[in-house]
């Protein structure tokens, strides 16, 4: 009920403004108009910006680069007398094209290269204005033919706004968005959960630079002039993001709420003082930073204000409730595969990962027949881990074969080989922390083969989450969770992609012995019930004892014994290298290899 009135609210003095906006020209003096059009501008930049940074992780502080770009591509066409909107199209067509193609070496990087990369963008962008004399007209910019805009631009700014606005509410429903914020979380695991990585960057840097190119053509149209300074100085270009980040990047009303209170400051600043505008103005944001990290929004005293709340609230407060409340049936939404233990799931021929001069794996040959479940043991750094890595296309490995159900895994992505069948868990689990334990499991859900949609798979989460006893942590943030927690809300996750060979990666370890048996009843419910083959990496011997068919023991990237557990655990060599005493013991509830 509370939410519901919430997004009344919200959506109240969404209407409000608007309204109060588009009345502006009619009612308000030039000056009025013009300092409104240059917040509506700000906006669609910082929310542009904010598709990237703050939906994705990646921070672009050349975002500004498409504004200048958007300016010279629309002024150049106006010039050449075509049609404002032929001009407009031309604008957005040339900045998508730019950005596509800055895409495919830009995102060959990541964190503070990304960012540093991106911030090269800007000089290059001036020097190329400067230099391409014949096209941009160098330092004498353009002059565009004079007319009376400004309340045309400023409706078409106002307009461009409200898209952008409905845009960020329509991301946050669909599997782009949460292809988005897969991504801001850990980039490996979204691939690994069947999310292809590239075309989402792609699309989202074309859309971005779209926004920013429109927001250049409009606002050098109401000011008839575009030169370099203008468009691409570095006093300007972080201005947006500064915007952005003050309201709080990746919440809906963050980039709002910080447009409207440095552009009003700034105002504020030009007309009261003299001198030292530029000072006071930084010194304002670095303070807010220091002391309101993530933005004036997240500050604890501003989400206590029941009137501002509905600004506050992150994506995951905005889920739709009847997903959370959705009918649990008490079963597992998976398929059920017939077992036929005389075909192999997985083979491995002479496969090698080597790093440097260091062999991790080491000319590995294994045969995993259907509906098995491999107890995977060896000593700390023998390979185990790497060897996960090489299944599912963390590592591609340097030589050898390697095949599910007789596909070959070879040169395949990440994504494909999830989609193939192959899902896992990691050592130290790796949820996506900002995300709820319901998003979680329905992204692997929305990103398999003929995925559901968002609120089907929100839905249908509910039953994986039922499934590992998470049920009173539904709407939590995973980053919120117990280290025991976590390792369930990974099971599930895994078991949530519909995998055909599930890599399980030392989940017992931590846990108590009542949720160690509860684990290995779950290990053998999915291969009994769904034909789901496991290979499980456990340091804790006694919980394989109870479920595994077969043990593979790895020293130094060798295998160096592989067949039953009796036979394991009689072998000299694993009895030397690894075992030790704990071999006469493998039934005892608390025995640690």
């Amino acid at each position: 009920m509370s939410a519901a009135l919430s997004l009344r609210g919200g959506t109240a003095l969404a209407c409000t403004g608007l309204a109060a906006a588009a009345c502006v020209p009619m009612f308000g003096n030039a000056y009025a108009t013009t300092f409104v059009f240059t917040i509506l501008i700000a906006y669609i930049l910082a929310q542009s910006w904010d598709w990237i940074a703050g939906e994705m992780g990646y921070v672009n502080l050349g975002h500004y680069c498409f504004y200048g770009i958007g300016a010279y591509a629309f002024s150049i066409a106006l010039v050449a007398k075509y049609p404002v909107l032929l001009a407009l199209l031309f604008c957005v067509a040339f900045t998508a094209i730019v950005a596509m193609l800055l895409s495919f070496p830009l995102f060959r990087l990541k964190g503070d290269y990304f960012a540093f990369a991106t911030l090269a963008l800007l000089p290059l962008a001036e020097i190329l204005a400067y230099n391409l004399s014949d096209i941009t007209k160098g330092g004498d910019g353009i002059s565009l033919p004079p007319q009376s805009v400004l309340s045309i631009a400023y409706w078409g700014a106002l307009g461009v706004c409200v898209v952008a606005a409905y845009l960020t509410v329509w991301l946050n429903r669909q599997h782009f968005g949460y292809a988005l914020k897969s991504i801001r979380n850990d980039e490996e695991v979204a691939e690994v959960m069947g999310i292809r990585i590239f075309p989402v960057k792609l699309r989202v840097t074309v859309l971005s630079a779209s926004f920013a190119a429109l927001a250049g053509a409009l606002q050098s149209w109401q000011l008839s002039y575009v030169d370099p300074p203008t468009v691409f100085g570095l006093n300007v270009a972080l201005v947006p993001v500064a915007m952005a980040l003050l309201g709080g990047s990746g919440l809906l009303w963050g980039p709002i709420i910080g447009v409207l209170l440095l552009a009003c400051m700034q105002q504020w600043l030009l007309i009261n003082l003299k001198t030292l505008q530029t000072t006071i103005y930084g010194a304002v944001i670095l303070l807010i930073g220091r002391f309101m990290p993530g933005g004036i929004l997240r500050a604890p005293w501003i989400r206590r204000l029941p009137w501002l709340h509905a600004l506050t609230r992150e994506h995951h407060e905005r889920i739709d409730s009847s997903t959370t409340h959705a009918a649990v049936q008490g079963h597992l939404p998976l398929p059920k595969r017939s077992i036929h233990r005389e075909q192999p799931v997985l083979q491995c021929q002479g496969l090698t990962m080597a790093f440097g001069g260091n062999i991790a794996v080491n000319q590995i040959d294994l045969r995993l027949m259907q509906g098995e479940i491999i107890g995977l043991i060896g000593a700390n750094g023998s390979g185990k881990t790497t060897l996960f890595n090489c299944i599912s296309k963390v590592y591609e490995p340097r030589s050898g074969s390697l095949s599910l159900d007789g596909t070959s895994l070879i040169g395949l992505r990440r994504d494909e080989v999830a989609h193939l069948g192959v899902g896992r868990t990691y050592q130290i689990p790796r949820p996506f922390g900002d995300l709820t334990v319901q998003e979680n499991i329905a992204i692997p859900l929305m990103f398999k083969h003929q995925g559901l949609a968002p609120r089907e798979a929100l839905a249908r989460a509910r039953e994986f989450i039922a499934y590992v006893d998470l049920e009173p942590h539904l709407t939590e943030r995973a980053d919120s969770l117990s280290l025991q927690q976590k390792k369930a809300l990974e099971f599930a996750r895994a078991l949530a992609s519909e995998p055909k060979l599930l890599l399980v990666d030392e989940v017992a370890s931590g846990l108590t012995p009542i949720e160690i048996n509860r684990f290995v009843r779950h290990i053998r419910h999915v291969r009994d019930e769904f034909g789901i083959t496991v290979i499980w990496v456990e340091h804790i011997f006694s919980a394989l004892a109870q479920v595994v068919d077969r043990v593979i023991v790895l020293e130094q990237g060798q295998c160096i014994a592989d067949g039953s557990l009796q036979s394991v655990i009689a072998d000299e060599r694993v009895l030397r290298t690894y075992l030790g005493s704990a071999a006469q013991l493998p039934n005892a509830g608390s025995t640690h290899a």
